[in-house]
């Protein structure tokens, strides 16, 4: 009976050694290798669409702009136009001439003042003013005249003097200061021609030349019908 009493626990003790040497960790192995992959599994639902940011105002970034394309080249030049026929060449104006008539047949005396309303400061100082005296109703003379010939035998010299408004004639003897009245009917009318002159210069310069440009175009100014005729008026 102690035998089989020591005997069982000798079992015992070497149950319990050998199983604490079991359970003690030993050194950790190398890693084995990899697995060959699974099988990929089948794909989920899809999910519930997500919510617009630019609606909810939450733009998203902007993408970066593209490169600029290479310039293409020039076109060619278009065929030249055909030329248009040249326009035919407008008449002179007169816009820079003006006339006025004034009846005399009623007036009488020695001096005769007519009002000319036309005679402004500006026209006196740079103007040309040029008079004419119609008689027997064909018969322009200019004025100032040094001889003026109402009839046979019946002369007289005719002073002009010019002012605001105003055109003053004055009739002489033949020769002399004496005032020399007219009487009702021996003129007909009085013609003045105002010609605007085209200088900046002031004053008796332009007048000048104004003359001069008539002259040289071959115009007489003590001919009525020519000066006329030159800027295209009705007589």
């Amino acid at each position: 009976m102690k035998t089989t009493t020591n005997f069982i626990k000798c079992a015992i003790l070497i149950f319990a050694i050998s199983f604490t040497s079991c359970s003690k960790d030993g050194d950790i192995g190398p890693i084995g290798p990899q697995g060959e992959q699974g099988i990929q599994g089948e794909q989920g639902e899809q999910g519930p669409a997500g919510e617009d940011g630019e609606a909810l105002g939450v733009p998203g970034p902007q993408g970066e702009q593209g490169e600029q394309g290479e310039t293409g080249p020039a076109g060619e030049d278009g065929t030249d136009g055909t030329n248009g026929t040249n326009g035919e060449d407008g008449e002179d104006g007169n816009a820079n001439v003006d006339t006025y008539t004034y009846d005399l047949s009623s007036e009488s005396g020695a001096t005769i003042t007519v009002n000319a309303t036309a005679l402004s400061q500006e026209v006196i100082d740079n103007d040309l003013i040029l008079g004419y005296l119609l008689k027997n109703g064909n018969t322009y003379t200019p004025i100032p005249a040094p001889i003026y010939a109402f009839g046979l035998g019946d002369n007289s010299d005719i002073a002009v003097e010019i002012s605001l408004n105003r055109y003053w004639m004055f009739f002489y003897e033949v020769g002399t200061e004496n005032l020399k009245p007219v009487t009702a009917g021996q003129l007909d009318e009085l013609k003045l021609i105002v010609i605007e002159s085209n200088s900046t210069t002031s004053g008796k310069s332009s007048k000048a030349n104004t003359l001069s440009n008539l002259k040289s175009a071959g115009v007489d100014t003590n001919d009525y019908y020519a000066v006329m005729d030159y800027y295209g008026l009705a007589y």
